[in-house]
């Protein structure tokens, strides 16, 4: 960014430029308007900072040839004694804004915010889709966007866009809101909002070549986040693009670390499976679906076996790994609809939907025989599970179904570990 600084005081103009150069600005000073007017004739400048003696007559010749020269540069006035008579004198010049000198550290943080406001424009690598059927306006908005770092791909019809929109991902849709073909802009961002995925929040810039205001109510009430009249100006579009990437990323991130914080809360660190927490929360779900469908449910619980001798002869680190290995056996031999969760030292808890007594049966032994053939650490390991089916005596009760599986895998244990039994409802029988 060029800077051209008009101020009377040297040591003044001594810190601004030092400000200005630190992030990043190349910095031209002047003590008069007349050699302003002299630098702007020959120099074109990105921003004007100048002193309160822009009103003197050298001044005021000054503002009027920036009007004329530099057409939409903005020019901050500096001033020690702001006031009304001021303002408007500022409005009439054509001054964007107005800084006090009194407060420097004020001034300082201004101006960085007002410059790298300016300046950083950090999309690198956004994807954008973008749908116009005038060749011409797409030529020259495709350049804008990529001179920004942006990826484009461009369609000249909405239909093809959704398509692309439902099957890729995208940063940003811009779209024109008269289209040819069938679907209209309005339509497509209709179509956007009204999706049952993440699709539907995507930011969506619109563009039209009448500044309406029905056409803009009508536009967000469709569900815009922003618009741009065609022709686009390339700082404004620059401008609108990044505030909504940018705001989008962000969105992101907080997604990200909304979805960490849950699987923190929901999921054991050490094995992946799910928690007891998460067990006492999905579980009632599951049963309630089983009755409203009518459909079978089962639930294992399994137990390694000693557990306690592997920690107390090969340590904490150890039982560890046996812990994270089995978890993960679990894990990527469940089917999908399947709950797996650690609810206790050495314990599991699956949940079996679809699964009547004797599918889970065979299940559980299918897992049995793999964790004695798995050998985690190089361990002989085993596991005693128990298996319970929903039935009528449950009703929505989860903790029953629970006690019922718990009481088979205390049978599994007391008849000699290594095994599964069933849970019946007037006696405990030893299943495989």
């Amino acid at each position: 960014m060029k800077v051209l600084v008009l101020e009377h005081s040297r040591l003044f103009q001594k810190m601004l430029t030092e400000l200005l150069e630190e992030l990043g600005c190349e910095v031209d000073c002047v003590r008069t308007g007349a050699e302003g007017k002299e630098k702007i004739e020959h120099e074109n400048y990105n921003l004007i900072l100048a002193g309160q003696h822009i009103f003197d007559e050298s001044g005021m010749d000054f503002a009027r040839c920036c009007s004329e020269r530099q057409g939409s540069c903005p020019i901050i006035l500096l001033t020690s004694e702001p006031n009304e008579a001021l303002m408007k004198n500022a409005h009439s010049a054509g001054i964007t804004d107005i800084y006090p000198k009194t407060n420097f550290a004020y001034l300082r943080e201004s101006l960085r915010y007002y410059i790298e406001g300016a300046t950083k424009i950090n999309i690198e690598g956004g994807r954008v889709i973008y749908i116009e059927d005038s060749r011409s306006v797409a030529h020259v908005v495709i350049r804008y966007l990529e001179k920004i770092n942006l990826n484009v791909t461009h369609f000249t019809n909405a239909e093809a866009a959704l398509e692309s929109i439902l099957n890729d991902d995208y940063d940003l849709v811009i779209t024109d809101v008269m289209l040819d073909g069938p679907m209209s802009g309005i339509s497509l961002v209709r179509m956007i909002r009204a999706h049952r995925s993440k699709i539907s929040e995507l930011p969506i810039l619109a563009m039209t070549g009448h500044d309406d205001p029905q056409r803009r109510i009508e536009l967000y009430h469709a569900g815009i986040n922003d618009y741009v009249t065609k022709p686009p100006i390339e700082e404004e579009l620059a401008a609108r693009v990044n505030n909504l990437i940018t705001s989008k990323r962000l969105l992101d991130q907080v997604r990200e670390q909304q979805k960490s914080l849950f699987d923190m809360a929901m999921k054991d660190q050490l094995t992946t499976c799910h928690n007891r927490h998460s067990l006492a929360e999905i579980a009632p779900k599951y049963i309630h679906d089983a009755i409203k469908f009518k459909s079978a449910l089962s639930m294992l619980i399994l137990d390694l076996d000693h557990f306690k001798e592997i920690n107390d002869k090969h340590g904490h680190t150890i039982g560890d790994q046996v812990l994270s290995n089995i978890g993960e056996l679990l894990m990527g031999t469940s089917n999908r609809g399947d709950f797996v969760a650690r609810i206790g030292g050495e314990e599991f808890a699956i949940m079996l939907p679809y699964h009547s007594g004797e599918a889970a049966l065979e299940r559980a032994e299918e897992i049995r025989s793999m964790i004695e053939l798995r050998k985690p650490a190089s361990l002989m390991v085993t596991a005693s599970i128990g298996v319970a089916s929903l039935s009528e005596k449950h009703g929505e009760d989860f903790d029953l179904l629970y006690k019922d599986a718990d009481h088979a895998v205390y049978q599994s244990k007391k008849n000699g570990r290594n095994r599964v039994t069933f849970y019946h409802e007037h006696d405990v029988a030893n299943a495989v």
